[in-house]
């Protein structure tokens, strides 16, 4: 969209053969000689019209690039002004000078100057033509990509709804959760019960904080100590989880909680073996550490992470890592610090 179609190689081969035949055509029937389409259509002057229309229609593709990648005048109108007025004095100029040569060195005898009025004219009219599909083209393209641009803006916030909609309902916790449940129902009531606590604990934080900015990281780790009791009752690895904070800061609401649960997801499930999880800080960044034992088809990386990458990117510019040190993975999560008149 954005290279105009003149700037083709076959717009550039075929259009000036059919402009210099019309202008040969309007020539003739300016000076009253169209009885000459019979006897020499294909005579010296329809090429040399044609020869002239590639002169003009090359200059004028010319003066575009030109003026395009021109860096001054800033003002767009300014431009096309001066753009305008160059392109018309030049295209006079090799007009006015093509015809003479062709007048006194090919015809033999001075050009006039209603031949050199007329022909003028015409080819102004085609320098005048690019200028305006050039013109039209900006405007064009300028819309368009405003459009295109509120579609992708759109197109993006919809994924992010949907997103926060499925990382709020949770559908897969959901459905484990809730079987789980029944058997426990049927075994345990007294367990059942204070899973179903735990379970409406770690629902009620993700439903009701979904839409704060941020939440102080004491609430995030009292409902994070739920989800790991809850899926230490789920057919998963049992996991151990340790915290080692001992300042204040604030946290992405479900942050802390996306995170262990997709950690939790990508270990093998093992009755025999926990998955210790060590939580603490280490100068501007929480460090997550755990010892992996990855899924064949599934393990953590920045891309099952990307959600939460692009969300901190818009508090922080500090990037969200993953490392592997020895025999442990480690995910660096930036502190976020509150202020009244900053995200950072």
């Amino acid at each position: 969209m954005k290279k105009l179609f003149v700037h083709h190689p076959l717009f550039r081969l075929l259009s000036p053969l059919f402009s210099g035949t019309l202008v040969y055509l309007l020539i003739l029937l300016i000076n009253n000689n169209i009885v000459q389409l019979q006897e020499t259509f294909l005579g010296q002057e329809l090429y040399t019209c044609i020869g002239l229309a590639y002169i003009i229609q090359e200059f004028s593709r010319f003066s575009l690039l030109f003026f395009e990648h021109l860096k001054e005048p800033k003002s767009f109108i300014l431009k096309i002004v001066i753009q305008l007025i160059v392109s018309l004095i030049m295209t006079m100029i090799l007009v006015s000078s093509t015809m003479y040569l062709y007048f006194k060195y090919i015809l033999l005898y001075e050009v006039n100057i209603r031949e050199l009025y007329v022909f003028n004219v015409i080819f102004i009219f085609i320098t005048l033509v690019y200028v305006m599909l050039y013109i039209s083209h900006h405007f064009l393209y300028k819309i368009n990509t405003t459009k295109i641009s509120k579609e992708v803006d759109a197109k993006n916030a919809i994924e992010e709804d949907f997103l926060q909609f499925r990382k709020g309902i949770n559908p897969k916790l959901l459905y484990e959760s809730m079987e789980t449940m029944l058997v426990l129902m049927k075994d345990n009531p007294d367990e059942a019960e204070q899973f179903l606590d735990y379970f409406s604990s770690v629902y009620r934080y993700i439903l009701t904080k979904q839409h704060r900015e941020l939440v102080p990281i004491s609430e995030e780790l009292d409902i994070l100590n739920s989800l790991v009791q809850l899926f230490n009752q789920l057919p998963y690895r049992n996991v151990i989880f340790t915290s080692k904070l001992y300042s204040k800061h604030w946290v992405l609401p479900t942050t802390l909680l996306t995170l262990l649960e997709r950690i939790i997801r990508t270990t093998i499930v093992s009755e025999k073996h926990s998955l210790k999880i060590l939580l603490e800080e280490i100068d501007d960044y929480l460090k997550i550490t755990y010892s992996p034992e990855e899924k064949l088809n599934r393990h953590l990386s920045m891309g099952s992470l990307k959600d939460i990458v692009l969300t901190y990117t818009y508090y922080t510019d500090q990037k969200i890592t993953i490392t592997t040190k020895g025999n442990l993975k480690i995910v660096d999560l930036p502190k976020l610090h509150y202020h009244e008149n900053s995200n950072h």
